[in-house]
């Protein structure tokens, strides 16, 4: 088995893997009104993303369909409508490489012959993409088939709504699995290369549209895995029984990264890199969930600053630019639970139990948004550890 690249770690993907989630890169995605997921494409989105990777890891069973798997997620049976077939969850012995694959595939393969003669199309739908905030505006996956047949085909779209019907439609051309590709019959999966998304719109879907004639051995099966928006491509994982963790970092160039000062003078809602020194952090279940000022949470007793007997809080970290700060006008608060890199930089930021990484260096790429009411970094979608 190829040996798996290593990435100054961080995902996401989406699962339970080092931290990871596998069908969401965040605890808390922005759960918005009208939630779809019942496969008839909503165009209110369940789900925005920013930065994210599926590795279909949460897979458990086979054959359940996508909607029910990964929230956010859609799909829709444009034909035959009297069948239930569609894009669903699979996994793979692969004995070679000593792993189980899991991963989403769609075929019109029927051993009994019963559906000879349907014509399948099958779409499948990723959640709300913000192309608009993402850091690195690509998408990308890996494809894999076999059983070819003429007859099927596998096409990929940006549209601007997760339905068929989309009133903005557009066909991209990925590099895809086929019979003369590595990845024929099961040989080996491609990768689609990253796939630009500027200037396609604020808020995208890709659709992925399956076409093939029913029957015994009448059609291709198309699978798809490692599906990654907001950073570019990875290598494609195999699974945690390979004894690798996944570490889809996105390319960030740390040498721009900014100091905690001129990120205080950002504007809410704008992303970067900040480079700062862990200083602190509000302890465990404090007096408040929202401050009006640091003034107010330093009085309430609610913050953790260098020299505390001990520490507790783990879900954030305040940084600054100087390694022995205490002003917290002066600091920025980051969040370690809301993303999948979030998540993992915990493991290698909290303070909860580790009073010795007061001071150290960490870099985080993400969104100045408030957290606790104070000035906060939120969304990390890459970070590094020291200098």
């Amino acid at each position: 088995m190829k040996k798996m690249r290593k990435f100054a770690w961080i995902f996401m993907a989406a699962m339970t893997v080092a931290g990871f989630s596998a069908c969401s890169n965040s605890d808390d995605d922005d759960l918005l009104p009208g939630m779809g997921g019942d496969g008839g494409g909503s165009t209110t989105p369940s789900v925005v993303i920013t930065d994210t990777i599926y590795h279909f890891n949460n897979i458990e069973a086979q054959y359940t369909p996508i909607n029910e798997l990964c929230p956010g997620w859609t799909h829709e049976i444009v034909s035959p409508v009297d069948d239930d077939r569609t894009w669903q969850s699979k996994t793979f012995n692969n004995s070679s490489a000593g792993v189980t694959e899991k991963y989403i595939q769609a075929t019109a393969h029927d051993s009994s012959d019963k559906n000879a003669g349907k014509t399948y199309e099958l779409w499948m739908f990723t959640p709300a993409l913000n192309v608009k905030d993402a850091a690195n505006k690509v998408f990308s996956f890996y494809s894999e088939g076999a059983y070819w047949q003429s007859t099927s085909s596998l096409e990929v779209y940006v549209l601007n709504e997760p339905k068929s019907t989309a009133s903005s439609k557009e066909k991209v051309n990925p590099v895809l699995a086929t019979s003369a590709a590595p990845g024929g019959n099961f040989k080996g999966w491609v990768a689609s290369g990253n796939i630009s998304l500027e200037g396609k719109g604020d808020i995208v879907y890709v659709g992925f549209r399956y076409q093939a004639q029913g029957g015994n051995s009448n059609s291709t099966t198309y699978c798809i895995d490692d599906f990654a928006f907001g950073r570019a491509q990875v290598e494609h994982f195999l699974g945690e029984e390979a004894g690798e963790d996944p570490e889809p970092t996105p390319d960030v160039d740390w040498s721009k990264a900014i100091s905690v000062a001129d990120a205080l003078a950002k504007a809410d809602q704008s992303t970067f890199a900040v480079k700062g020194h862990i200083v602190g952090c509000i302890k465990n279940d404090p007096s408040k969930t929202f401050f009006e000022s640091f003034a107010e949470a330093q009085a309430a007793g609610d913050i953790e600053w260098a020299g505390a007997s001990t520490f507790t809080g783990y879900s954030q970290v305040f940084i600054a630019d100087d390694e022995a700060e205490t002003d917290g006008t002066k600091c920025i608060l980051v969040k370690l639970n809301d993303t999948d890199a979030a998540k993992a930089l915990r493991n290698e930021a909290k303070l909860e139990g580790n009073p010795d990484r007061i001071g150290m260096t960490i870099y985080v790429q993400g969104l100045k948004k408030a957290n606790f009411g104070l000035p906060g970094i939120r969304e990390i979608s890459a970070y590094k550890v020291g200098e």
